[in-house]
């Protein structure tokens, strides 16, 4: 059975979830719940954080970008 497990990650003041499980292969996948087209895999639990970190990173640049291309204007909201 595989082991599931719910972390979350704050960066820039906003708190992100993602699930962990680990694999029969070995090692472990990762997604966010609120971007779940957002994942990555890793041989360790402290890989996968570091992974996922840059996964959403790389994410939230390219959806800023987008917008800008699209012409449209990026806004920000803050909750909690």
């Amino acid at each position: 059975m595989p082991l599931s497990l719910a972390m979350h990650m704050k960066v820039k003041g906003r708190t992100y979830s993602y699930t962990v499980t680990k694999v029969e292969e070995g090692g472990y996948v990762a997604k966010y719940i609120e971007l779940p087209q957002v994942h990555t895999e890793g041989e360790t639990l402290a890989e996968v954080r570091r992974n996922m970190r840059d996964a959403l990173t790389l994410a939230v640049n390219y959806l800023k970008e987008r917008a800008k291309r699209e012409k449209g204007r990026v806004m920000e909201i803050t909750i909690g």
